[in-house]
């Protein structure tokens, strides 16, 4: 998330008072006491009613915990102390005279860099610029020049929010009067209450409070990435190495993704990860996301018709109350000689009726400006979905038909049969069934776009990944035969039983063994093989291609994303491959991750639980 925090810079001059436990003093003695500290920032660590501490944090730093007694067999005893506030996390753990580590959504700097450890990032980090739902979009400079200059903005002292603010000010020389406050949340409330109100807050946060239906927008020409949430540990003790050994660990890859998931929801989780990469306008996350915050919007406006309406209502009910009294007072006024007094007390009211009546019927005027904003903004996004639709329907036109065409020839060819020899019928019946197999996923890739996030029909039942694995490779022989590529299977072994569809495994394989030979050098080797590791059995295809970036790694199983990598051979990629495998292999209870560095190969892993 965020800070600047100023006080840190005090620490290079003055040193610890107190030089903490080494982690070797620790592996030595066989145990030992560790601190975390935290500020609350819900959901990442909080604590419920009954005061236990729960969080994505608190869960992640407790996995990291067991990770280091069990790698290392010692024995840690945590303590988990609340700080008075955000920018104190440093404070305290440059102080701390037992290893202490840091979480409450901390950004790395390079000023932070040269105090304390970061881990690896768990999280991207982005901060989104968000105004009140009535602000148009903003689109450049111009556009903040006209509509929110002079604003206030509300803001965290000494954090990334407040430089962010700084920048933009500058850049764009706005006049912003800034207004400090605590946390995230406050931030959004503000910006949801005024009009007249700015700020930056965490992209999470932000999916997490629209999610409430907190009538806030976001502008995403200005929103600002940095390098990913991280915890943060004390320098020089040793430690650098169990963090980097749990971030490279299995625990961390088969936990990290699915304790995200727990807090932030499946839909939640994959928006922020989408938003995070790169052109995320001509990305379908973002149509996506545009889709929520537009049912979000939509039912702000409502509600705020709803209560226009009951104003109206009471007021109309008012009116006819003043009637009432009005007729009653000319009644009284024809008696006594009240009149002219009661005369002056009535057109006192009718003022203050009218008032009323001109300031409803502006906000009636602004509700309609919206409503009319809304519609146009929801039609630009049917017509999208229409374009996606229709582009659905060419794709399973222009490939069932050329397909259903080869089937029958095939079967024409297939009654010539009994002139063959024995080789050019298994060829023959290689060519029959890799058009019925063509075929049928064809129709479930189709049925995968159509049910978009439903589940597809899986028939789980107990499988030998070796034997589909095997069966796999040796349909992409003339293919590495092309390419002058050696396939190594001598590490496939069988008995890695596993519970899964074998139709949709076989697809995994497929694509995975498809990319290992697309993005491999001619020749080269292709090593692919089984392993077992803990309660799950794996499958691994590794390459000797370009491997694969950081910045791709993020967007790696994205639908219809390609990478910067491109194939050896001139093959085509679609970038949906990759997306597929994912939601197969996550469907079937498994999980499937990357380990590659740029210039060494990629290796790819499936794992699924032992049965």
């Amino acid at each position: 998330m965020r800070i600047s925090v100023i006080i840190l810079f005090l620490f290079l001059f003055q040193g610890r008072l107190v030089s903490a436990e080494s982690f070797q003093d620790i592996l030595d003695e066989g145990s030992g006491k560790v601190k975390v500290y935290y500020y609350p920032i819900e959901p990442f660590i909080y604590k419920d009613e009954i005061g236990n501490l729960l969080g994505i944090e608190k869960e992640m730093m407790d996995s990291y915990l067991r990770f280091i007694e069990k790698k290392y067999s010692v024995k840690l005893f945590v303590e988990w102390e609340q700080v008075p506030t955000f920018d104190s996390v440093f404070d305290y753990v440059n102080k701390s005279e037992i290893p202490a580590f840091g979480i409450s959504v901390i950004s790395k700097t390079e000023d932070r860099a040269k105090l304390v450890g970061f881990s690896y990032s768990y999280m991207p980090d982005v901060s989104v610029f968000i105004t009140h739902l009535s602000v148009p979009f903003l689109k450049d400079g111009e556009a903040l020049k006209t509509h929110i200059n002079g604003f206030e903005a509300a803001t965290i002292s000494s954090t990334t929010y407040k430089d962010d603010l700084d920048k933009l000010s500058k850049r764009f020389e706005l006049d912003l009067n800034y207004v400090d406050v605590p946390n995230d949340e406050d931030i959004i409330r503000l910006v949801s209450r005024n009009r007249e109100m700015v700020g930056y807050v965490g992209l999470p946060f932000y999916v997490i409070e629209i999610g409430k239906g907190n009538p806030v927008k976001r502008h995403s020409k200005f929103q600002v990435k940095r390098d990913g949430y991280r915890f943060i540990y004390q320098l020089g003790n040793g430690w650098e190495q169990t963090v980097k050994n749990y971030f490279e660990s299995y625990l961390y890859r088969a936990e990290a993704d699915k304790i995200i998931r727990r807090y932030l929801g499946n839909d939640y989780s994959e928006l922020i990860w989408g938003l995070a990469g790169d052109n995320v306008a001509d990305r379908a996350d973002e149509i996506a996301f545009l889709n929520k915050e537009k049912e979000i919007q939509s039912q702000s406006l409502i509600a705020a018709e709803r209560q226009k309406e009951l104003q109206w209502v009471i007021i109309v009910s008012v009116s006819i109350g003043l009637v009432f009294v009005v007729i009653i007072v000319l009644l009284l006024v024809r008696s006594n000689r009240m009149r002219q007094r009661d005369n002056v007390l009535l057109k006192e009211k009718s003022e203050q009726l009218q008032e009323l009546l001109n300031e409803l019927n502006q906000n009636k005027d602004e509700i309609s400006h919206q409503r009319q904003l809304l519609q146009r903004k929801n039609k630009e996004l049917s017509d999208i979905n229409k374009q996606k639709d229709e582009l659905i329907g060419i794709v399973a036109h222009d490939l069932k038909s050329p397909i259903n065409q080869m089937s029958g020839l095939i079967t024409i060819l297939g009654f010539k049969s009994e002139k063959w020899d024995k080789e050019e019928v298994e060829i023959f019946e290689k060519l029959e069934n890799s058009n019925f197999h063509l075929k049928e996923l064809v129709e479930r890739i189709l049925d995968l776009e159509s049910i978009q996030k439903k589940s597809l029909n899986y028939k789980i039942t107990t499988v030998d990944m070796a034997e589909i694995l095997r069966e796999t490779v040796s349909e992409f022989e003339e293919k590495a035969v092309s390419k002058n590529i050696s396939v190594d299977i001598s590490h496939i072994v069988n008995g890695k039983t596993v519970m899964v569809d074998p139709f949709f495994l076989k697809q995994v394989f497929e694509n995975l063994v498809s990319n290992a030979l697309k993005f491999s050098p001619f020749g080269s080797t292709v090593f692919i093989g089984t392993e077992s590791h803990h309660d799950y059995h794996h499958v691994y295809m590794e390459d000797q291609g370009p491997g694969i970036s950081e910045r791709d790694k993020v967007k790696l199983f994205t639908k219809y994303m390609t990478l910067s990598a491109k194939p050896t051979g001139d093959e085509t990629s679609t970038g949906l491959g990759l997306s597929i495998v994912k939601k197969y292999v996550e469907e079937m209870n498994g999980s499937v991750w990357c380990e590659s560095e740029l210039g060494k190969g990629a290796k790819f892993i499936v794992a699924f639980p032992k049965v």
